[in-house]
């Protein structure tokens, strides 16, 4: 029996087109343990044939750096209760007219190669730049030895985190450690609590932010080979991002 959604999805998006409506879209899939909502952006679906469509470009700086020609797209459409995922590729950034005064930049995207529910990552993912956490160290293991090499050790800072994984900013200087390395040691003291939590992380993706220049958004996953060691890392940590939920449910009432 064949998936609905292999046709579903068009019908979904020529009604979100003929209402004006937009999509969101992505560089990583939601089901990605990278996938943020700092790389997710609201766009206006403006045109699709029998072979492509056409979303508009985002506004915000950041997505210049995120999207670009013959890279993957993840486009998000929302009907009701239906929320269904497409896996695309930028084929061309090309002019769109409006009507007979007005035109905006488009991204013209292929039909999708990939066609599924959007279903986020199996652990919440919450964001902390709120809160008060200094600079996490870490630590480069040698490729090859995995030994740690102490004379690379840079900080960065925490963005967000779930039991999955973490995004941190680092500045562009590190990048080539980033990228050479892959495998990172790190040592994170949990503020509820004062309780260090340590553990290794691969670096799986990078792009930079629109922030101050040379900043660099980075996604670790964590890698804990021991079956019980990783269960009590990814406790603690589920634990830390319930907390600050609390945390900042606690702030916004307080501001009532």
């Amino acid at each position: 029996m064949s998936d609905p959604l292999q046709t579903q999805w068009i019908e979904i998006a020529q009604h979100i087109l003929q209402r004006n409506g937009a999509v969101t879209i992505s560089p990583l899939s939601m089901e990605d343990d990278d996938y943020c909502e700092e790389i997710a952006y609201g766009s206006r679906l403006l045109d699709m044939n029998d072979h492509h469509m056409v979303v508009e470009v985002p506004t915000a700086a950041s997505a210049k750096q995120a999207f670009k020609t013959d890279c993957p797209i993840f486009v998000v459409l929302v009907h009701r209760s239906i929320r269904v995922e497409l896996a695309c590729k930028i084929e061309d950034r090309i002019k769109f007219s409006i009507n007979d005064k007005f035109q905006t930049i488009g991204y013209q995207i292929s039909y999708p190669k990939k066609i599924g529910s959007a279903q986020r990552r199996a652990y919440f993912r919450v964001h902390v730049t709120a809160m008060p956490i200094e600079p996490i160290k870490f630590l480069p293991l040698d490729p090859v030895l995995k030994h740690p090499m102490h004379e690379l050790a840079f900080k960065g800072k925490l963005v967000n985190i779930s039991g999955g994984g973490m995004g941190v900013i680092v500045r562009k200087d590190d990048v080539p450690v980033l990228r050479d390395c892959k495998f990172f040691d790190c040592d994170l003291l949990l503020p509820m609590d004062k309780e260090h939590v340590k553990f290794t992380l691969q670096c799986q993706s990078m792009h930079t932010t629109s922030g101050r220049k040379g900043d660099v958004y980075v996604g670790l996953e964590f890698r804990i080979e021991d079956p019980v060691k990783q269960r009590e890392v990814v406790d603690k940590l589920v634990k830390y991002t319930a907390w600050v939920q609390r945390e900042q449910l606690k702030h916004q009432h307080e501001k009532i």
